[in-house]
């Protein structure tokens, strides 16, 4: 397992690549530094998977910087935003695909 994490760019969508054997856990999503005054901005997360584009969740610059996933991809996938104020950063991290190895391990989340 190890740590993972990027910077999406405003307008600059990001290509995740898993690798071959390998999953990817996403786990947070952030606000970086506001490159304006305080306001009350709504930002969209978004995934691209298969050509087909989701919203994750939205942020919010005043009440909601951050938010928490348990979202696990085993093929490549894009991130994006809306926010033209600055990046969002994603975190999580990359495993051994459970599902690929002679004896499967479970997975067990508990919050």
């Amino acid at each position: 397992m190890e740590f993972w994490g990027v910077e999406v760019k405003s307008g600059e969508p990001l290509k995740v690549l898993p690798g071959d054997g390998m999953v990817l856990h996403l786990s947070q999503a952030c606000l970086g530094e506001l490159k304006k005054e305080k306001g009350t901005e709504s930002v969209c997360l978004f995934v691209n998977v298969d050509g087909k584009k989701l919203v994750l969740g939205t942020l919010f610059t005043e009440k909601l910087p951050q938010q928490q996933f348990d979202l696990v991809f085993d093929q490549d996938f894009e991130l994006s935003h809306n926010w033209k104020s600055g990046s969002v950063y994603f975190f999580g991290y990359k495993a051994a695909n459970p599902f690929e190895e002679e004896y499967p391990l479970i997975w067990l989340h508990i919050f």
